[in-house]
């Protein structure tokens, strides 16, 4: 793809995350992304043959954005959840998670998306806790570990969000961060012989 392909398709990408984190999966429509892009629905269509392939684009750059992100993140499992809880509600992130959580139980391609996005994820978790605990655990056992500690700080996002941390959850981050650290600590398991 060339240079200005890669451009439009970006384009595309980051108007269909303003639509869905706007107008939520009621208006997460081909037209709306390419009104929010500025170009015509053919060539919304053109790189994305329906909504679900830009529900798939969608998490995929969400993923990689993240990963960016995480470039400034510390390496230790204590620094890098303080860091996720601190920009998680800068970014606009959770809105989108929001909108793609309410899509995904009536949604195939959003449950896809959702399930790949959890799973790389949980990928990060499980290799921050294999580099603090430095143990021969089975990934099993790291994978559910790293899943707890991820669900943990996503569920927190619910109460954090839209202004609502200073009502429902003000100190919430440092017990988060407290609570995922004490999961790591808990011991694994060594790998069977």
């Amino acid at each position: 793809m060339s240079a200005k392909g890669e451009e439009r398709r970006e384009a595309i990408l980051r108007a269909a995350m303003r639509v869905l984190t706007r107008d939520g999966g009621q208006g997460f429509r081909m037209r709306a992304i390419a009104a929010e892009a500025g170009v015509g629905i053919s060539h919304v269509q053109y790189y994305f043959k329906n909504i679900d392939a830009v529900m798939e684009g969608v998490m995929v750059r969400y993923l990689e954005d993240w990963d960016e992100l995480m470039l400034d993140a510390p390496a230790s499992l204590a620094g890098a959840l303080d860091f996720v809880l601190a920009t998680q509600l800068q970014h606009g992130g959770c809105a989108l998670l929001w909108e793609l959580w309410a899509l995904s139980s009536r949604n195939e391609a959003a449950d896809a998306a959702l399930k790949t996005f959890y799973a790389g994820y949980t990928d990060r978790v499980c290799a921050l806790l294999r580099r603090e605990a430095q143990t021969d655990a089975p990934n099993s056992v790291v994978r559910e570990r790293a899943a707890l500690i991820v669900a943990l700080i996503e569920g927190l996002s619910i109460l954090r969000g839209n202004g609502r941390e200073q009502t429902l959850a003000p100190q919430a981050q440092r017990h988060a961060v407290d609570a995922a650290l004490a999961l790591a600590a808990l011991p694994l398991p060594p790998a069977k012989a």
